[in-house]
């Protein structure tokens, strides 16, 4: 399928948040820092002027490492309130964080109108051979298409956005994603896999409380996790494990702990350090422990997925127990079915 068939030109809104694709490089120092660039968009990509009818937004400008919370809310309500003056929507965004913010906003923005597009770069716009050219035409394209989900562009390839994964520091290719085919790919013709992309209802739905209490546990063979204990009023527990699901069993420290945390109302989610593939506890035996006293597998969601999932239904529910129902069902194709 050509993206775009349709000739007129769509209402885009373009937000940008800061991250490399809207640097500039000291001259003296030679250390990257944000520049509000936007307010000469045209110089550098002229041509957008013809693509589509681009209304430019800057809700904050940081690197992204510095992206909590607060931004995804209120990114959130902008691209909500926008709905009945825009086509799409394209956010530009730092690369080290982009995976989570379109993870965070697939859950926060329910059924949307309209596609949602996250890209960045690896390089500045304005230096020699950047690639911000290239994405953030390609995603503004993408964006006057039909695609009805929050998707993140980079290096030729649209991902679901809360399936992709940063996998690459300085390669241009810098995001995979291990465990969902593409929703496009750009060539000579933009072409979009109609059979991969979600089919939501009519109503677009805002869901913009989060509650980002939560911890997570990074488990190493040889790590003594005594220090390893959630504050107070923590509400769920990630546990980053091995494999298909492998834990240390060993002295039953770990299940101790994790009988401890359940007592006292945690959500615990079991993941893995391995990228690719399905966490299936149930294989092993120190998985299987981990399931009868009630620990929650992540199944074949990326790790950014999980965390902004679990902050937002966290934020939805007050009770556990619904918080744990709704972690286990897809809703926003994060995750494949059993």
């Amino acid at each position: 399928m050509v993206a775009n068939p349709d000739k007129m030109k769509k209402r885009i809104l373009l937000l940008h948040t800061g991250g490399t694709i809207g640097m500039v490089r000291d001259r003296e120092s030679g250390v990257l820092k944000p520049d509000l660039f936007y307010r000469s968009l045209l110089e550098f990509i002229p041509e957008l002027s013809s693509m589509a009818e681009l209304k430019v937004s800057i809700p904050f400008a940081m690197d992204s490492s510095q992206i909590t919370c607060r931004h995804w809310i209120e990114l959130a309500r902008i691209i909500h309130d926008s709905a009945d003056k825009t086509d799409g929507v394209v956010v530009t965004h730092g690369t080290d964080t982009l995976a989570y913010t379109s993870s965070a906003l697939s859950f926060m923005l329910e059924s949307p109108p309209f596609p949602i597009i996250l890209t960045g770069a690896q390089k500045p716009l304005g230096e020699l051979r950047s690639d911000a050219r290239n994405n953030l035409v390609n995603a503004i394209d993408l964006a006057t298409t039909a695609i009805r989900e929050v998707g993140l562009f980079f290096d030729y390839r649209l991902f679901r956005g809360n399936r992709a994964t940063k996998s690459h520091n300085f390669n241009f290719d810098a995001f995979s994603s291990p465990n969902y085919p593409l929703l496009a790919e750009v060539g000579l013709e933009s072409e979009i896999h109609q059979d991969h992309l979600l089919r939501y209802g009519k109503d677009f739905r805002l869901w913009d409380k989060l509650d980002n209490r939560l911890a997570v546990l990074r488990l190493c063979p040889g790590l003594d996790i005594t220090a390893f204990e959630p504050p107070a009023d923590c509400r769920a527990a990630v546990l980053i494990g091995f494999g298909a699901g492998t834990v240390p069993l060993l002295g039953g420290l770990l299940p101790a702990r994790v009988r401890e945390w359940r007592r006292r109302g945690l959500v615990v989610v079991l993941h893995s350090e391995t990228g690719a593939g399905r966490v299936m506890p149930a294989l092993y035996e120190s998985g299987r422990a981990l399931l009868e006293l009630g620990v929650l597998p992540s199944l074949d969601m990326t790790f950014e997925a999980v965390v902004t999932k679990l902050m937002c239904l966290l934020g939805r529910h007050d009770d556990p127990g619904r918080v744990e129902q709704d972690f286990l069902r897809p809703l926003a194709g994060e995750l494949t079915p059993a």
